[in-house]
């Protein structure tokens, strides 16, 4: 497998290359705005260093939320538009699958900005039951067990080995966007 697997969900930005038993990142700290403009030149230039083409990626990966509106949107988008140009498999990763990632039973918790939590009682890995709570939750894990970039792409392995492949990468939202709750107060 030949794979491209990003997460635009935080204010981080996560590329990892997946070539063949072989795994390479650019990871870096982007802001709320930065992943527009630096996640494709990331992309290019990850796979160039590594004397591939994007001709080369036979799969795509997205961290398809919960997180970040925007920068889901952007992670969803890119890596759908890729695939799409590239006639490459999809697999879709959530932020809970990255926290819960190592650990037998987590209650993974991701922030929702102004003192709300999107949780996820995950077994094992697997997301069973989803929320979101309108303060922090005591004994939630936000945190993801060593390396994100690492862990990114051994969940991904992971997926593609059990044939976990989506048609359609789809947002992972958990509710309506800041917009879309003010319109509907209108």
């Amino acid at each position: 497998m030949n794979c491209i697997a990003i997460d635009t969900t935080s204010t981080r930005l996560t590329v990892a290359l997946i070539k063949g038993d072989e795994t390479y990142f650019d990871e870096r700290e982007v802001g709320k705005s930065g992943h527009s403009s630096l996640l494709m030149p990331a992309v290019s230039a990850l796979i160039a260093e590594h004397g591939m083409s994007a001709g080369d990626i036979d799969t795509v990966a997205a961290v398809v939320g919960p997180g970040s509106f925007t920068g889901i949107r952007i992670g969803v988008a890119a890596m759908t538009a890729m695939a799409y140009a590239l006639g490459a498999k999809r697999i879709a990763v959530t932020s809970f699958e990255l926290i819960a990632y190592n650990r037998d039973d987590v209650l993974a918790a991701v922030d929702a900005g102004h003192g709300n939590v999107y949780l996820a009682h995950c077994e094992d890995g697997r997301v069973v039951t989803t929320e979101f709570a309108d303060h922090p939750v005591e004994g939630a894990q936000y945190d993801i067990c060593g390396d994100p970039a690492q862990t990114l792409a051994a969940v991904v392995r992971a997926k593609a080995a059990a044939g976990e492949y989506v048609k359609v990468l789809e947002p992972f939202y958990m509710r309506k966007s800041q917009a879309e709750r003010e319109k509907d107060e209108i």
